[in-house]
Formats: structure tokens, sequence, C-alpha cells
């Protein structure tokens, strides 16, 4: 039980994203980097960070599609996209869903941008 108490009394009270891009805090003493951000490192104990921001765009590093138990359910494509920094030297891994008809539509190394939610990661898919 002490971990979660520790989780909610530690987490910030700052959204993680804004607009279609996410926002990340990375350690200034070891460069780990935290989402949802914290108060402190939990490797080095450190509690000086640098905020970094991610996205929108990306490419797509794996992708599946959900169960349809009938006929008449929607089926949604999902999978992972690796988000890279305004100055593109650091990438992250971020989960969500794509916003297509088709999986035949999707491609691994695809270009693929992160539309502004506030609830869900969703992914359209971009021209070179």
């Amino acid at each position: 039980m002490r971990s979660i108490q520790e989780s909610l009394i530690t987490r910030l009270k700052i959204p993680t994203r804004k607009g279609n891009k996410v926002l990340i805090r990375r350690c200034t003493n070891c460069g780990n980097t935290r989402n949802p951000p914290r108060t402190y490192c939990n490797i080095c104990q450190g509690t000086d960070f640098k905020d970094l921001v991610f996205g929108p765009k990306g490419e797509i590093t794996t992708y599946s599609s959900s169960y349809k138990r009938k006929a008449t359910d929607t089926q949604r494509f999902f999978g992972n996209v690796r988000l890279f920094s305004e100055d593109g030297k650091d990438s992250i891994g971020v989960g969500g869903i794509f916003d297509v008809q088709s999986i035949d539509e999707l491609e691994i190394g695809q270009k693929v941008e992160l539309l502004p939610d506030e609830r869900y990661n969703i992914f359209k898919l971009v021209e070179d």
C-alpha cells in the first residue's frame, strides 16, 4: 500500500499533454526520464529536472487490431509509436490507437502525427 500512497503524493499536478505534444521530465543528475512527472527521480533520488517536449510527429513501431465479437462491432487498430523531440535527438515510445479504417493502411516505419485529445493517444497517418 505504501507504493500507491507514495505515488499519489509524489505525482505532480501538471498536465502530461499539451495539445498534441507529450511532456516528459528528465533528471539532470542521471538522465532518467519520468512520465508521468514526479517530484523526485526514482534512480538517483534527484530533484532537479529538465522539461522535454515530444511529438507530434512520430513513426509506427508496432500495430495490431482488436477482436470483433459481432459483425456490428467496430474494429480498433492500436500499437506503439516512436515520438521524436523537437530537436530530433531524442525519442520515446508511446502506445495509442490509429485513426484508420483498415489494418492494411498501416506499416512499420510509417509516419504518423499525434492528434490533440485529452483522454487517448490517437495517431493519424501523414504523408512523408
